[in-house]
């Protein structure tokens, strides 16, 4: 009886959330499902009252998305300045803060998959100042839970912004001088460096995202057909992005990378190498020069909020869990 009406709440709060006009009821159905996610995870009963796991409530895909669009409407807003007085601000602030931070810790904990970080991750350094601490300890956790798992949803992240930067220039061939390419660059440049110093370590890791992201760069999207085989893929200004992370493989996994790009470039790289093949340039470049030994890994753990001028100071930190207060 108790699991009925747990499912049958559950529901309800689902169907505002997902439908109702009224804000305020849209934002107590997102904490109150936040909160009941918490309590009836899948922790429940497997020690001294294992009955208790009857009462289980396990989050699927489609409320995971319900979810993940509340906090990408609710608190990733970017207002201009002078809308709101100074109080109101801070309070909007805390508010959004407490939001992103009960959907965080849903991942941090195992409530729902990492992977669902991705569209937390690519607001890193949009929304450093307002949240830049709870991602941060949301990238740490998900390192510790799975650095594969971390890595992918890292390039997940990255490709995701970088196909919302394509929609927003109208071109497939985006320009490589804007600064929304620079900020997406210092994304991957920040996630590269939450991996620490030890190569060695994260060498699964690192392997995967170079993979992914390779794919990603050198394929075509479906219907799209390239008649001229001098003319490189639609993506390939992403290998630019990628070349941030090629400081992170070991010397003979570069190699490995290198025969991995090389065997999936099916254009025919003119040897004028023009502007548009660069980003191919660059990356293979990055491959063939430099290496990378493990190193002692340095565990920073405090954390200061900073002024946008500030630098990060991302290396190896796992964040806290108070955080997620």
């Amino acid at each position: 009886q108790v699991k009925t009406k747990l499912y049958d709440f559950m529901d309800v709060l689902r169907g505002i959330l997902a439908h109702s006009t009224n804000p305020l009821f849209k934002e107590e159905a997102y904490i109150s499902i936040c909160d009941l996610l918490v309590v009836f995870c899948n922790q429940l009963g497997v020690k001294q009252y294992p009955v208790l796991g009857n009462l289980l409530y396990d989050s699927d895909k489609e409320l995971q998305d319900l979810l993940n669009n509340f906090i990408q409407k609710n608190v990733f807003v970017y207002e201009e300045e002078g809308v709101q007085d100074e109080h109101s601000k801070i309070e909007e602030l805390h508010k959004r803060r407490n939001f992103l931070a009960s959907y965080c810790k849903l991942i941090v904990y195992g409530m729902i998959p990492v992977t669902c970080a991705a569209d937390i991750f690519k607001h890193y350094v949009k929304s450093y100042n307002e949240y830049g601490d709870i991602i941060k300890t949301t990238i740490g956790k998900a390192r510790e839970i799975n650095k594969v798992i971390c890595a992918r949803t890292m390039v997940v992240s990255l490709i995701t912004s970088f196909r919302e930067l394509q929609i927003n220039c109208g071109t497939f061939r985006i320009s490589r001088s804007s600064q929304e390419f620079s900020s997406l660059k210092e994304l991957a440049k920040r996630f590269a460096l939450s991996f620490g110093l030890d190569a060695l370590k994260n060498r699964e890791a690192m392997a995967a995202l170079h993979r992914e992201g390779v794919l990603f760069a050198v394929g075509t999207d479906e219907g799209i057909v390239q008649d001229d085989p001098s003319v490189p893929p639609p993506h390939v200004a992403f290998l630019e992005i990628l070349a941030e992370f090629t400081n992170k493989l070991l010397k003979q996994d570069k190699r490995i990378v290198l025969n991995y790009l090389d065997k999936h470039i099916t254009s025919a790289v003119p040897s004028s190498r023009s502007e548009d093949w660069q980003p191919w340039v660059i990356y293979r470049n990055s491959l063939m020069h430099g290496d990378a030994e493990p190193g002692p890994v340095t565990s920073r753990r405090a954390y200061t909020r900073r002024n946008k001028k500030e630098t990060y100071d991302d290396e190896d930190d796992e964040g806290s869990d108070q955080d997620f207060g």
